[in-house]
């Protein structure tokens, strides 16, 4: 790798990938059934051995949420109301599988770009004091914040790169269309154990 690597998971929170989570039934089958979390948990055990950069980028939905979102869109009118992520909540804790250490940060994000409206800290300036240059991205939803991340990563002029084993969407047509027609253009999409090896 030409550059100092980051792994950002992405919205790997309670309310969203626990079975028993608010909003479970958008995302969490797939996230237990794709087999993404193991090979999240892989790339952690080597992120860490080697003492490089971990961020969790975790959905936080500010209080006034529904007031800002917009009447257009079949995910805003799902979620207008349903005051689910709020901060302070479980909803937004990290999920136990893939769980954060100490001294790895955990911030919010509303609504769909990882550096978007952030809450706990900016990521880009996080990025900046870490010495970050390249973003390993993964996580939930492949069509959503994870895509939404590649294009703000490469908007900033960030290297990405997506192992397409370690993010998945409950819809796998959209998963397939976003790694294998969408994000090539904007990022290295691979392999979490390609990934590891270049570590």
């Amino acid at each position: 790798m030409q550059g100092k690597p980051a792994l950002i998971l992405i919205h790997m929170q309670h309310a969203i990938t626990d079975p028993e989570g608010r909003v479970a039934h958008l995302h969490a089958k797939a996230t237990w059934e794709s087999g993404i979390i193991p090979k999240q948990q892989a790339m952690l055990k080597a992120f860490r051995e080697k003492g490089l950069p971990i961020i969790y980028v975790n959905s936080t939905h500010p209080v006034d949420a529904a007031e800002k979102m917009s009447p257009y869109g079949r995910f805003f009118n799902v979620i207008r109301n349903s005051r689910t992520n709020e901060p302070g909540t479980k909803d937004v804790e990290v999920l136990s599988a893939v769980a954060n250490l100490p001294g790895e940060p955990v911030i919010g994000n509303f609504m769909f770009g990882i550096f978007s409206g952030n809450t706990g800290g900016d990521l880009r300036e996080i990025l900046a004091e870490m010495g970050a240059d390249i973003l390993v991205l993964c996580g939930v939803a492949t069509g959503m914040a994870v895509m939404t991340g590649v294009v703000q990563a490469a908007d900033m002029f960030y290297k990405v790169i997506v192992p397409s084993d370690a993010s998945i969407d409950a819809n796998q047509q959209i998963h397939d269309v976003a790694m294998n027609m969408i994000i090539p253009a904007m990022a290295l999409v691979t392999t979490t154990d390609d990934v590891i090896a270049h570590l």
